[in-house]
């Protein structure tokens, strides 16, 4: 449900992932894209688990980041130089299934945004919470 102001497709936020090595290793999966806001999603694999069967944090983070950078991307357009400052994450519970994080843009402006992103687990519940800051690419 991409809006009409939107910078960046379903096909081209997938495509940008299959083509990029880190999201191609990590399997992210662009699901959904509207204005200022982005979903990714995340398979299980054994590699993700800690002990306990539990995934790694680092998967709450690469997907938050990673929903944020197309976040960004529905609002300006393809900026594969957009990267993150400044990432807190916190971690609200262990999760074993599939994961799925929306991020959204709270305050684009011309070099620094400002984003949240909120990472569920397959049955929809609240698995964390990050707070990111992302700059920009200087105009050329």
């Amino acid at each position: 449900m991409l809006s009409a102001m939107a910078q960046i497709t379903l096909a081209q936020a997938q495509d940008l992932f299959d083509q990029t090595p880190f999201a191609r290793w990590w399997g992210l999966t662009a699901l959904e894209l509207g204005e200022g806001w982005a979903t990714v999603g995340l398979g299980t694999r054994p590699e993700f688990l800690r002990p306990g069967q539990v995934l790694h944090g680092a998967c709450y983070e690469v997907i938050a980041d990673a929903a944020m950078w197309l976040a960004i991307m529905t609002r300006v357009g393809v900026e594969a130089m957009a990267v993150t400052v400044e990432m807190k994450t916190s971690f609200l519970r262990g999760a074993t299934t599939d994961l799925a994080s929306r991020a959204e843009v709270l305050r684009l402006g011309r070099r620094i945004v400002f984003g949240e992103a909120r990472t569920t687990d397959q049955q929809g519940a609240l698995v964390a919470h990050s707070a990111l800051s992302y700059v920009r690419p200087a105009a050329g």
